[in-house]
């Protein structure tokens, strides 16, 4: 298919079909350079369409996404696996801590301290984080 002409199988081209008799060299070419003129604006719809679809993808998947969100002075676990992925295991506790947090760094990345008040070197994420009830 080519702009929206359908080709012809060559057996019809010795038959008298509808096609053959009715095809006009002129409208043809007229209705060829039609489609040419609306394939930018069948592009521009088929682009909308998609950045719709994307969009209620990105607001399905955030729907389930539950926000975290600590201020300073609050007690924290740590993921294990982000901190010391080597020393990993099945039998190991996923979580470690608690630590408190000293600083929001910026929405969503805090800086922690232990509970002996030693200053913990790199920022966390708060996906990384779970609140720690006593």
């Amino acid at each position: 298919m080519a702009y929206g002409t359908e080709a012809l199988v060559l057996f019809e081209v010795g038959l008298k079909s509808y096609r053959i008799e009715v095809y006009n060299l002129e409208t043809n070419s007229f209705g060829q350079r039609a489609n040419v003129d609306l394939l930018e604006e069948k592009r521009e719809a088929a682009h909308q369409r998609n950045m719709k679809y994307l969009l209620q993808a990105a607001h399905h998947y955030d729907s389930n996404i539950k926000k975290r969100s600590f201020t300073v002075g609050d007690l924290v676990l740590r993921e294990l696996a982000a901190s010391m992925p080597t020393k990993q295991g099945k039998l190991q506790p996923n979580w470690e801590g608690p630590y408190k947090v000293i600083e929001v760094v910026r929405l969503g990345t805090y800086k922690l301290e232990t509970l002996s008040c030693e200053a913990i070197k790199n920022t966390w994420h708060a996906s990384r984080l779970r609140k720690f009830y006593q």
